[in-house]
């Protein structure tokens, strides 16, 4: 049987910070086995169409790719469109998406209504924005490799394909794996008193229910659960400092229908500041 062939996709637009998210695109690729494909977008008026590359933007950095990682299939495009909408479009028959948190020209800050905010809600794949990439732009600074993965599990479906995805990051990198789940007294208790010992069993009990089947998957990977009282994004962004990717479901629980992306989602990933995995599914 000829495995899928699923590419990682990743934008590049010159900046230090679009070739840092390259490199992290090209490390993934070769983890998952899979060619890299670097994608330049030209938003300039027109149709929506593929281009010659006549900046070499995409030729550039694919030669210092081949360079770095000899044995990946690397291969550029270049299009007519608003960035977003290009990467979007190209997701649907790619296993990742990577971009960096910010850029020049069509990739600029990731902020509401930006690239990666428009990606992680509309990708047809799990998106990896990867903050402060301009870090990992030279060769000279290796991507991170000791740190562990942390994941949010909060029992959601977008939640079991993160841990998924965290689990095979954190088996490919033999690092640890960190999944976190919050809890909180209920807003309405009606004048009934709290039992945090209670909701603490609670939530260490399902976190546990959650994190059993991949354990058996993943038999390697040290697993640290974390149970927390406390805001969840708070807690999330004090995770992640720490963290060499911090993995999110696109929704948790307690979204609203028809919202592609999660309050806190968007909010981890607007303010985190390691490279944040959302598990998007096609």
């Amino acid at each position: 049987m000829i495995a899928s062939r699923r590419p990682v996709i990743v934008g590049v637009d010159g900046s230090p910070a679009a070739f840092g998210a390259v490199r992290w695109a090209a490390d993934e690729a070769m983890r998952l086995g899979q060619p890299l494909r670097i994608i330049h977008a030209l938003e300039v008026h027109g149709p929506y169409e593929e281009v010659s590359d006549e900046h070499g933007l995409a030729i550039e950095a694919a030669n210092e790719i081949r360079h770095w990682q000899p044995g990946l299939e690397v291969t550029t495009t270049t299009w007519h469109g608003e960035p977003a909408r290009v990467l979007i479009e190209q997701s649907r028959s790619a296993s990742l998406v990577v971009v960096g948190s910010r850029g020049s020209g069509g990739f600029h800050s990731l902020l509401v209504g930006s690239v990666g905010v428009h990606l992680a809600s509309h990708a047809h794949c799990p998106v990896l924005v990867v903050h402060h990439a301009e870090r990992w732009a030279g060769p000279e600074s290796p991507l991170p490799q000791r740190e562990p993965i942390v994941v949010a599990a909060d029992g959601s479906d977008d939640a079991e394909y993160g841990l998924s995805l965290g689990f095979a990051e954190a088996a490919s990198r033999g690092v640890a794996l960190h999944a976190m789940r919050t809890w909180h007294e209920p807003e309405h208790r009606r004048g009934r008193s709290a039992d945090p010992a209670g909701l603490a069993a609670a939530a260490e009990r399902a976190l546990t229910a959650d994190l059993e089947p991949w354990r058996g998957k993943f038999p390697t990977v040290e697993v640290v659960p974390r149970v927390e009282h406390c805001p969840t994004v708070p807690a999330m962004l004090d995770a992640a400092r720490d963290a060499l990717m911090f993995v999110i479901g696109a929704r948790g629980h307690g979204g609203f229908p028809g919202v592609r992306l999660g309050a806190v989602a968007l909010q981890v990933l607007e303010h985190a500041g390691t490279p944040v995995l959302v598990a998007r599914r096609s």
